[in-house]
C-alpha cells in the first residue's frame, strides 16, 4: 500500500550489510514463491549469501542443507521482501539458529500476522506522515520548494487528503 516498507528496508540493508559476512535481500517473495515455488527463494538466498551463481540445487531438502551447513559458521543478513502468506515461510523451512552467531533476518510484511506466527523478535510498523511531513514532502516534490506554490493551495490540501499520509503516493 505504499507504506514505504521496502524502501526503508533497502536503505537499512544498504547501511548495516557491511557488518555481515554474507548477505542477501531477496525482493517480492510472494512473486518468487509464485512463479518458482520455496526452492525458487531457497536458491536465490544460496547465491546470494555465497557469491555463487549456479548453483545446482534439484530440491528442498538439498537447499535446506545447504543453508544449513554453509551459512552456519556465517554471520548473515537475510531480507525477505513482500511475504504475504504465512506457507511462503514455512514451506521456505529456514531456522535461526542455521545461521551463525549474530546473524539477522528481516522479513517484510502487510500482514502482522505472518510475523507473529514465525515468533518475529521485534516488529516496526512504519508509520505514516503526519499532515506537517506530508506536506513538506509534498512541496518539495512538485513545487522543488518548501512552499506551496500560488495558486495550488486548494489542490495540495485536496492531494493530501486523497494519500492520507503514504510517503510514496505523495
Amino acid at each position: 500500500w505504499g507504506g514505504g516498507k521496502t524502501t526503508l528496508a533497502t536503505a537499512l540493508y544498504a547501511r548495516i550489510s557491511n557488518q555481515f559476512d554474507a548477505c542477501c535481500f531477496i525482493h517480492d517473495v510472494s512473486k518468487i514463491y509464485g512463479d518458482h515455488g520455496p526452492i525458487g527463494i531457497q536458491k536465490q538466498l544460496l547465491c546470494q549469501t555465497l557469491n555463487e551463481e549456479n548453483l545446482q540445487i534439484s530440491n528442498l531438502p538439498m537447499a535446506s542443507n545447504l543453508i544449513r551447513t554453509r551459512l552456519c559458521q556465517i554471520k548473515s543478513l537475510v531480507v525477505l521482501d513482500n511475504v504475504d502468506e504465512v506457507e511462503q515461510l514455512d514451506k521456505l523451512n529456514m531456522k535461526r539458529e542455521w545461521l551463525g552467531t549474530g546473524s539477522r533476518i528481516i522479513i517484510i510484511s502487510r500482514n502482522g500476522h505472518i510475523l507473529r506466527e514465525h515468533g518475529v523478535d521485534e516488529v516496526y510498523r512504519v508509520r505514516l506522515l503526519d499532515r506537517k511531513y506530508a506536506l513538506q514532502l509534498f512541496c518539495r516534490k512538485a513545487f522543488k520548494s518548501d512552499d506551496i506554490m500560488s495558486g495550488y493551495i486548494y489542490l495540495t490540501y485536496d492531494v493530501l487528503n486523497y494519500v492520507r499520509g503514504l510517503p510514496l503516493a505523495l
